[in-house]
């Protein structure tokens, strides 16, 4: 079983590792663990080693554990949440996103042997797995978040720099990495557009392509290119593409619903 111990506490991530280590049931097991410190960290892990069970802190900089639960439902194979928290308030927003358990801190060993025995009975039916996450990925896409996000955590060599999500002016897809474009910077990130499809706001943002994300407050033209096709022209000058499939929605999204293009 791979588990992922997600929390900005040191002390935190390592009492949880030992109480799994000790867990008698999980002995049995090929264990692999790793731990994150952010929610940042904890996608492009996630991205890359696919685990089946990723314990959540809540609050935590940067995203909170809330925010990054929405965006590991756009992993291809989004992993059994578990919420380990010293605030029982945020309870009924995690079961909203149907985790699999809720644990308060300090973690009781016999409590967490209680959660592992449920999840190990529910990666024993891998369609009830695929199904909840489809209910879940549907719940998200029909409410609002709660907390909106303010500023998008972007990892650089040995930081993490917040930028400001008014700020961002689109994200492209490029050399198998998405770059985040401001007016003064670029920064190639391990997001993937659905990712942040499901962190930034649906209300000034679209998906106005398989390649690229754009800020609809930077949008200033809406040209036709022939043959049902189209492009965005940025204040700034820049212009990215259209998908044939997404132009309705980005129509609704400009108000331009009752004024067509050719």
């Amino acid at each position: 079983m791979k588990i992922l111990i997600v929390d900005d506490e040191p002390l935190a991530r390592a009492h949880l590792r030992l109480l799994l280590e000790e867990n008698t049931d999980l002995a049995s097991l090929p264990l692999q663990l790793d731990e994150g410190e952010n929610g940042f960290v904890a996608l492009e892990k996630a991205e890359v080693s696919k685990p089946d069970l990723i314990f959540l802190d809540v609050q935590m900089p940067g995203m909170t554990g809330l925010q990054t639960a929405t965006a590991f439902l756009a992993l291809e194979t989004p992993p059994l949440i578990c919420f380990v928290t010293g605030y029982s308030e945020y309870a009924v927003e995690a079961f909203e996103r149907n985790a699999i358990d809720y644990l308060l801190k300090p973690t009781d060993a016999q409590r967490l042997a209680q959660t592992l025995k449920r999840v190990q009975e529910r990666l024993k039916d891998g369609q009830v797995r695929h199904k909840i996450a489809a209910e879940i990925q549907k719940l998200d896409e029909e409410t609002a978040s709660p907390t909106p996000l303010k500023r998008l955590p972007v990892r650089e060599d040995y930081a993490i720099r917040l930028v400001n999500v008014e700020d961002i002016l689109c994200a492209v897809a490029r050399e198998k990495r998405i770059v985040i474009r401001t007016m003064d910077t670029e920064s190639r990130t391990y997001y993937t557009l659905t990712q942040l499809e499901s962190l930034l706001p649906a209300e000034q943002f679209c998906r106005t392509h398989d390649s690229c994300i754009v800020n609809l407050d930077q949008v200033e033209r809406l040209h036709f290119l022939g043959n049902h096709t189209y492009s965005v022209e940025l204040k700034n000058g820049w212009k990215l593409p259209v998908g044939r499939t997404r132009y309705p929605l980005l129509q609704r999204k400009l108000g331009l619903s009752s004024l067509t293009l050719p």
